[in-house]
Formats: C-alpha cells, structure tokens, sequence
C-alpha cells in the first residue's frame, strides 16, 4: 500500500456542472470517492470526464509513471457502474 495518494480531478467547473446535472450531486461526489479511495497501493490516481456523464481514473504509483490500472465510472441512468 502507497503511503499517500495524489488524487488529479482534471475537470473543469462546466464539466463538473454538465456531470452533476444529469447524475446529481450525491451520486457524482460518490463517483469521485470511489475512483480516489479504490486499490491504494497506487501513488496517483487522475480521474477525468470521458462523454457526458462518465468518467475514468488511471492509477500510476506517480505522476510521472506508466499507467498501472484504468478503470471507468459509466453512468447507467440510476447508478454508476465501475469498470476496468
């Protein structure tokens, strides 16, 4: 397990807003969580918008690393659903 973690959310505010209007804000903030917290032994997570309602988080142990691990928060019109 990584000592620490360096969570990137690179989205802007109208792609933060574009998400939340669709899913809500309790399910989007609960996105965000799982995709910063999920398998910590990497150092560095990045987590971007991927189409209208979806995201994808690549996991490195750092920054400057090859990508470890890929997986996509995909909006299922009532949940999100992770997938690697």
């Amino acid at each position: 397990m990584a000592d620490q973690r360096e969570v990137r959310i690179l989205m802007d505010a109208a792609q933060q807003t574009q998400i939340k209007e669709v899913v809500g804000l309790f399910r989007f903030y609960g996105a965000i969580g799982y995709l910063s917290t999920w398998n910590m032994s990497y150092g560095f997570v990045q987590i971007t918008q991927d189409d209208t309602t979806d995201m994808v988080a690549l996991y490195k142990d750092t920054a400057d690393g090859p990508t470890k691990y890929v997986i996509g928060a995909v909006w299922h019109g009532d949940r999100y659903g992770f997938h690697s």
